[in-house]
């Protein structure tokens, strides 16, 4: 097979699998690269891993929207994408979502070659790290406000959000020290904080309505603002793409426009982490890493043309994936799903990080469930990645 269609079917079976992601494909790659190397060349491995990473970002809104199973990239848009679903535009969600991270890419061309062009300048960003992450703890905030009550009632739900945001970096900080082998740990801790009260609400639904097959077009603002936040955040070290679907979100965003953000941001920062690489010699990413260890990036001037094709074989296989997707899941009793789906998440989480995994699972799934009580936005809890990292 040539390696770019093997990164291409890799970037599609890590993004269809809830909990999979692209990192955890290229560390075993790199674990597994004597056996790679029999058949590939070792600077068609690091192509394997850019085009992998770059198609994941497209094809993973497909479990987020039908099943509700984030990862880091998903987490903000699982449940818009979820409640889309719920009312029969699941396939709505998947084009808007395919569509932005397309988009997205062909921004990120120009902007991968600025960040080359401005070389080592890119480190002296590097100062500006722990105001930036502040502002973006501040920014979530102020998105909180109460819609029939007046300026007291507003800070009282932004209380509730920092206490959601300070107990979620609590656990995410104290995640940091526990291993998962070639997993990690974001899967029990994102899980937990969004998968699980969108499961716990899908077991009280007695039927998903018939999904309608109709392409949505995202608005060209919150693309723009989420590539922008992409790459934004791609230059700053220990700032995820969870930070950049954080930033990339707005106050009075509806379903669509949080679907458009994320995913452009997750696409424009999964691109542009190979960028910073590139000119400035600094990992933003497991895949970047994996990439470095393989091949020297300077050799690989033509990604962005790419990162171009991978995208639009993403949409093309989102689209597709997305209709025998939304006609299963039609025919299915939701209850039935949300209970299946949350036993293959304990088990799963079991599985790749023991009993610690499980009680990060239980405890982030109470700070999820406070949300809804609380009647605050589940973003507050991107606190888990993004405190943990001003703290590093």
């Amino acid at each position: 097979m040539v390696p770019e269609l093997f990164g291409f079917a890799i970037g599609v079976i890590a993004g269809l699998i809830p909990g999979i992601h692209p990192n955890t494909f290229a560390s075993l790659m790199l674990t597994t690269s004597p056996i790679l190397l029999q058949h590939f060349e070792s600077h068609e491995v690091a192509l394997i891993i850019f085009i992998s990473s770059t198609v994941y970002t497209v094809t993973n809104i497909i479990p987020a929207a039908f099943i509700g199973v984030p990862d880091e990239d998903t987490a903000i848009a699982a449940f818009p994408a979820h409640r889309m679903v719920m009312e029969g535009d699941g396939f709505k969600a998947a084009s808007i979502s395919a569509i932005s991270s397309f988009l997205a890419s062909l921004i990120s061309v120009p902007a991968f070659y600025l960040l080359i062009m401005a070389g080592e300048s890119v480190r002296e960003l590097m100062i500006l790290t722990p105001l930036v992450l502040t502002l973006v703890l501040i920014h979530l905030v102020m998105l909180e406000r109460d819609e029939f009550g007046g300026s007291l009632a507003n800070w009282r739900k932004r209380g509730y959000a920092i206490a959601v945001m300070l107990s979620s970096g609590a656990l995410g900080y104290y995640s940091t020290s526990i291993s998962c082998g070639s997993a990690s740990v974001l899967f029990p801790l994102l899980s937990g904080l969004f998968a699980f009260p969108t499961l716990i609400a899908g077991m009280t639904s007695t039927k998903i309505p018939e999904q309608r097959i109709e392409v949505d077009l995202p608005g060209v603002r919150a693309v723009l603002r989420g590539a922008v936040s992409g790459l934004f955040v791609s230059l700053f070290p220990g700032i995820s793409s969870g930070v950049a679907t954080a930033i990339s979100v707005g106050r009075e965003d509806g379903e669509k426009e949080y679907i458009s953000a994320v995913s452009a941001a997750n696409t424009a920062n999964a691109i542009l982490n190979f960028a910073v690489l590139i000119s400035a010699g600094m990992v933003r990413s497991g895949t970047a890493h994996a990439f470095s260890e393989l091949s020297r990036a300077e050799d690989f001037s033509y990604l962005p043309l790419i990162a171009l094709a991978s995208a639009f074989a993403g949409l093309s296989a989102t689209l597709l994936l997305s209709v025998p997707a939304a006609r299963a899941f039609s025919k299915i009793n939701p209850s039935r799903i949300s209970q299946l789906v949350l036993a293959f998440l304990i088990l799963a989480v079991f599985i790749s990080c023991g009993f610690a995994g499980l009680a990060v699972f239980a405890v982030a799934s109470l700070i999820g469930l406070s949300t809804l009580a609380l009647r605050v936005r589940r973003i507050h809890c991107m606190g888990a990645v993004i405190i943990p990292a001003l703290l590093h």
